[in-house]
């Protein structure tokens, strides 16, 4: 008779015995399967929860990016760069620098690796006397954004403006009854109003706005300017304008800097706020996840080699108790002539089998 035979003979004939072992050795399995995959399902129920954090945070924080972009858009540019030597309570009495500047000062800033402004736009501006309309402006020349080498420049702050024509802020158009697609004539020369302003603030609503060339030809300050104006960055520092002339600084030494204050930088620091809000609730889930498992670890570490030793005693008890009710077996197949190595074979497959199934 063949060895398997054999063995399921002797399982078939000893079957309280032969149950009680599977069911020993599926038990331990079952608590070492049930304690992994324990871990595993907390480890996807808890990424599951971090996701939605997330995806909540990066909501609330585009939507709050959407409403600084619109807010700074509104309120217009919050850096601005001077020419050193004057007195920034004069430029900002007087509403412009009468120092000048090289106007490749804006492309030098451009060309390098600044991270703490974006939207270059350089300009010159003066007060002049608008001899048709016999009253005093402020005359800015622009053309456009200067975009920034290694960024990209996105929608402008400020739409260019074309030789020929001319933005006009609120008190100008409106006292004057002026809209777009009119003309107007400064000091003998004719320009198309582009653009009307509504109201912004007492100095803009009475500036004119032309081409930065003509305005250099008028002033006869060719190459030159006396302002460059910049957004800063939303950055979490405290010292945010220290951050900006340290950067800017390095690359135009005898350039001064002036952060205006807005409600944008209001929403700015909410932004900043709500992303460090968010960063601790992340933090807390981690914490919570982190202590949590190894709760669980450690018990799984406990329970698992607990049960693993009580299935192994309970299978080396049903081993012997099997041996020991089949030593009259065992005496008749030695009698028969069966080898030692062949009857170890019979209880030792017994045993793999047993493994196997379970």
């Amino acid at each position: 008779m063949r060895l398997t035979e054999l063995i399921l003979r002797e399982l078939l004939h000893r079957k309280v015995n032969f149950l009680l072992a599977l069911l020993a050795v599926l038990i331990a399995v079952v608590a070492w399967a049930a304690a992994l995959g324990s871990l595993q399902r907390f480890d996807a129920t808890t990424q599951q929860e971090l996701d939605t954090l997330q995806e909540k945070t990066d909501a609330e924080m585009d939507q709050l990016e959407d409403e600084i972009r619109k807010t700074m858009k509104g309120l217009g540019f919050n850096v601005y760069m001077f020419p050193a030597g004057e007195e920034l309570w004069q430029i900002k009495q007087r509403g412009y620098s009468e120092k000048s500047m090289p106007q490749d000062y804006v492309q030098r800033l451009a060309d390098s690796e600044i991270v703490t402004v974006n939207h270059l736009l350089p300009q010159v501006s003066r007060r002049i006397e608008w001899t048709e309309q016999k009253r005093s402006i402020l005359l800015v020349g622009v053309s456009g954004q200067v975009p920034i080498a290694h960024r990209n420049m996105g929608k402008p702050m400020m739409d260019p403006l074309e030789p020929g024509t001319a933005f006009l802020g609120h008190d100008l158009h409106r006292s004057l009854d002026l809209k777009v697609e009119d003309t107007i004539t400064l000091n003998g020369k004719t320009y198309r109003i582009a653009k009307t302003f509504p109201p912004r603030n007492f100095l803009d609503d009475g500036t004119i706005w032309i081409h930065l060339e003509e305005a250099q030809e008028l002033f006869g300050m060719k190459d030159q300017i006396n302002a460059i104006l910049a957004l800063g960055c939303n950055c979490t520092s405290i010292d945010r304008l220290g951050d900006i002339r340290r950067e800017l600084g390095n690359i135009l030494p005898d350039v001064q800097f002036v952060e205006i204050g807005s409600s944008a930088m209001v929403r700015a620091e909410a932004r900043n706020e709500t992303a460090a809000q968010a960063e601790k609730a992340k933090q807390v889930v981690l914490d919570r996840r982190t202590a949590t498992r190894e709760e669980r670890a450690r018990f799984a570490k406990l329970l698992a080699p607990l049960l693993a030793i009580a299935a192994f005693i309970g299978v080396a008890v049903l081993s012997f108790s099997n041996v020991r009710e089949r030593l009259p077996e065992i005496g008749t197949l030695r009698a028969l002539g069966v080898a030692n190595s062949s009857i170890l074979a019979l209880l030792l497959g017994r045993a793999l089998l047993v493994g196997l199934l379970s």
